[in-house]
């Protein structure tokens, strides 16, 4: 049974569970200074507490707390939601991540879906244009993107990905390999999009992620659908093997053995009482 809970209560509980060091970790990455720093496994736990409660839901989204949001996302009904509440949730956002949570966890199944898409994906907002397509991708991931012109939209994403903003350039490779995974008739036209436009995002890739060339990401996936490893993943697990740090040896001791302690002498036997 889903736990009845206020805002007030949901919010002591989110204040209970936080880090200092994960708050840190939050502000350093764009959460702003109202967050708590709990970690997403504890939200997503007290969000199986509560259960589907739209709105209690968008009462922790007003409080612009961090947590408080992602809790929402978890929380709020897809069908209940308006175009135009849908846009004052996403369109006033500075960080990707709430976008990302809001289009996967509510917008992708809700009925208003279709003209979020064609709005942002057509406007001027980075955020917004990078929740257009990312909404896309997860419509074509569930099916629900019936009428899409499929040529169309990639002949787009190759038009428009060079010269995007970093964070639309993301929506726009992640819509690219999502129609390259889930619709297989144009997977081969995807991947070839995805050579051609090379390996825009030139940062290093963290320890046990996928790259984000195209290619290469929808080669990984398909393999481990398998239950396979991509060339790519085995020369990266083989290159992180080669740079595990040798067993460190114990060092000598440098400390002075303690001197063997002295016999000490036996104790005098006491003399014996003089006879009275």
């Amino acid at each position: 049974m889903p736990r009845q809970m206020t805002r007030s209560q949901v919010m002591k509980a989110l204040e209970a569970a936080g880090d200092p060091r994960v708050r840190e970790r939050y502000v350093r990455d764009g959460a702003g200074e109202n967050v708590f720093g709990v970690l997403m496994g504890k939200v997503r736990a007290l969000a199986g507490e509560v259960g589907q409660n739209h709105a209690l839901g968008l009462e922790l989204w007003a409080t612009g707390n961090h947590e408080a949001r992602l809790l929402a996302c978890m929380l709020l009904d897809p069908d209940a939601l308006t175009e135009k509440a849908a846009r004052e949730l996403v369109e006033p956002l500075t960080l990707p991540l709430l976008v990302d949570e809001l289009v996967g966890r509510v917008l992708v199944k809700a009925p208003v879906a279709e003209a979020l898409v064609k709005r942002w994906r057509d406007g001027d907002q980075e955020l917004p244009r990078r929740a257009g397509w990312k909404l896309l991708a997860g419509r074509i991931a569930a099916g629900l993107a019936k009428d899409l012109d499929v040529g169309a939209t990639l002949a787009r994403i190759e038009s428009e990905l060079p010269g995007a903003p970093y964070r639309v350039k993301e929506g726009l490779n992640y819509c690219l390999v999502w129609i390259g995974l889930h619709l297989s008739d144009h997977r081969d036209e995807a991947i070839a999009i995805g050579e051609r436009l090379g390996r825009w995002d030139t940062r290093p890739i963290p320890k046990g992620c996928t790259s984000s060339y195209a290619p290469e990401w929808i080669a990984a996936v398909l393999a481990l659908r398998k239950g396979e490893k991509t060339e790519a993943r085995k020369k990266m697990e083989a290159a992180a093997g080669k740079k595990k740090p040798a067993p460190a040896r114990e060092k000598p001791s440098t400390k002075k053995a303690a001197p063997a302690s002295k016999k000490r002498a036996p104790k005098k036997v006491a003399a014996r009482k003089r006879a009275g």
